[in-house]
């Protein structure tokens, strides 16, 4: 029996010296969380001075402001001031006649890194110097010269395009036009606890697609390197709107 007692403290003391071992940042980290995403520019870039990860983009005094920002989450980053071009298609049925920004809401924040002319490090009154200019596979310049045609559409009402029928069984129906782009009220496949209306940006009426509608920039809900709210195996992002 002592010997067994004997055993059982050995075991507590071990557990008890790895928990100690242990730091909160650990345990944030072993869920999702940006401190271990591809979005810590002190791993991916020139490393700030303190080693902060949020500086990079936010501040909690003396924020940056745009006119053209309707989003602005304590800013700490240069805005991008690119106009860009955006993607047109025979099939894409959210024509507004140009009365939605293409960058409204987080994607104007997107696009200040993503743009191909901000440097990724530049944050509060460091200038940066890490330029990414490469817009092809691998690299981030998504929107590099002004260039969004050739990307998925964003800055539109899903509204407008978001199917006849939510998905959520025969009759719930939905107020667009497009048999094949499933309805506001459909539930996520990666979480039906939340729906697609969830990931839009409401504005009045409104609900516009942005970056952030398939993309969680702090890693939250994403399931891999791309940031992506739903699994790429068995295109389970591209389901999660598109009725194919």
């Amino acid at each position: 029996m002592r010997r067994i007692k004997k055993r059982q403290s050995i075991l507590l003391i071990i557990l008890f010296g790895f928990l100690a071992t242990v730091s909160l940042t650990d345990m944030v980290l072993a869920a999702g969380s940006v401190v271990n995403s591809q979005h810590n520019m002190n791993v991916v870039s020139n490393p700030d001075v303190q080693q902060r990860v949020c500086a990079f983009c936010h501040t909690p005094h003396h924020a940056l402001t745009d006119a053209n920002a309707d989003y602005n989450p304590l800013w700490s980053h240069t805005f991008t001031s690119q106009t860009f071009s955006e993607y047109e298609s025979p099939t894409l049925q959210g024509a507004d006649g140009g009365s939605i920004d293409v960058l409204a809401g987080p994607s104007r924040l997107c696009m200040s890194c993503h743009d191909g002319a901000i440097a990724v490090d530049q944050h509060y009154q460091f200038d940066g110097t890490d330029l990414r200019t490469g817009d092809s596979w691998g690299q981030i310049a998504v929107g590099a010269g002004g260039d969004l045609t050739n990307d998925h559409p964003i800055g539109f009402d899903y509204a407008v395009v978001g199917g006849t029928e939510d998905d959520t069984g025969w009759g719930n129906w939905g107020n667009g036009a497009d048999p094949e782009i499933r309805g506001l009220a459909t539930p996520l496949l990666a979480d039906p606890s939340r729906t697609i209306e969830d990931l839009m940006l409401p504005v009045g009426a409104q609900r516009i697609m942005t970056c952030a509608s398939c993309h969680d920039v702090h890693d939250t809900y994403s399931v891999d390197n791309y940031f992506l709210i739903g699994e790429q195996q068995g295109s389970q992002i591209c389901l999660t709107c598109h009725n194919k």
